[in-house]
C-alpha cells in the first residue's frame, strides 16, 4: 500500500477487503441513465422524475474509442474528461440531490478529478452543496536514476486499464456522495459497487 499527495491509500493491483460490511437496505434501486457516449440526458432525467425509489443512476457514458478520443483532445489543451458533464449534471444534479438519488458515471474518463471539479463548480453556481467522489487509477512514473517517484491522477500515454467496481464501492462507503465519477472501469462495476 501507498499513499498519495493528500494520504488517499492506493492499492497495487491487491483490492482490500472490506471491514465489517453493512448491509443499507434490503432493496437497491438502480436506473440506467445512459448507455453510450452519445446518449441522450433528457431520458435520464424522465426515469429519475419517473421512479421515485430510485437510489442509484448510472450514467455509462465511456468506450474504447471515446477514451481514445478523450486522450487526444487532452494532449491538444482540451478537457480529459467528457465535455458534456456539464450539460448531464446541469439537467439530473438538482433533482437527483432533492431525492438522495446518487449518480455513478464513467464520464470521467481520462481526468477523473477535472470532472469533479467542474461539477463541484456547476453544483455551487447551481446553490447545490453536493459530496463528490472519484474512483480513478493513479499513474506512477520512476523520474530519473534514483527513486523518486512521480504520481498523477491523468493517465500518462493515454494508458489505463479496466478498474472493479472495489474503487466505487469504497467510495460509496467511504463518503457516501451525491455523485460517484470514474475514469475507465468495467460497465458492470458502476451497477455492481451500488449492490455490494
Amino acid at each position: 500500500m501507498e499513499e498519495d499527495q493528500d494520504g488517499n491509500e492506493i492499492y497495487n493491483c491487491v483490492i482490500k477487503l472490506r471491514e465489517k460490511p453493512k448491509k443499507r437496505r434490503e432493496k437497491v434501486y438502480i436506473g440506467c441513465g445512459a448507455g453510450f457516449g452519445g446518449d441522450r440526458p433528457i431520458a435520464a432525467l424522465k426515469l429519475l422524475q419517473r421512479v421515485k425509489e430510485l437510489n442509484y443512476i448510472v450514467l455509462e457514458c465511456l468506450a474504447e474509442r471515446t477514451l481514445a478520443d478523450r486522450y487526444q483532445i487532452m494532449i491538444s489543451g482540451g478537457d480529459g474528461y467528457d465535455s458534456r458533464i456539464t450539460d448531464w449534471m446541469r439537467l439530473l444534479l438538482p433533482l437527483a440531490v432533492e431525492r438522495g438519488t446518487c449518480i455513478i458515471t464513467n464520464m470521467g474518463a481520462m481526468d477523473p478529478v477535472g470532472a469533479q471539479e467542474k461539477v463541484v463548480e456547476l453544483a455551487s453556481s447551481l446553490g447545490l452543496g453536493v459530496s463528490v467522489a472519484v474512483a480513478h487509477e493513479v499513474s506512477s512514473a520512476k523520474l530519473g536514476s534514483g527513486s523518486s517517484t512521480k504520481k498523477s491522477y491523468i493517465m500518462e500515454g493515454g494508458i489505463s486499464t479496466y478498474l472493479g467496481a472495489a474503487p466505487i464501492v469504497e467510495c460509496l462507503e467511504k463518503y457516501q456522495p451525491d455523485v460517484v465519477i470514474t475514469s475507465r472501469v468495467a460497465d458492470a462495476a458502476l451497477f455492481l459497487a451500488p449492490m455490494v
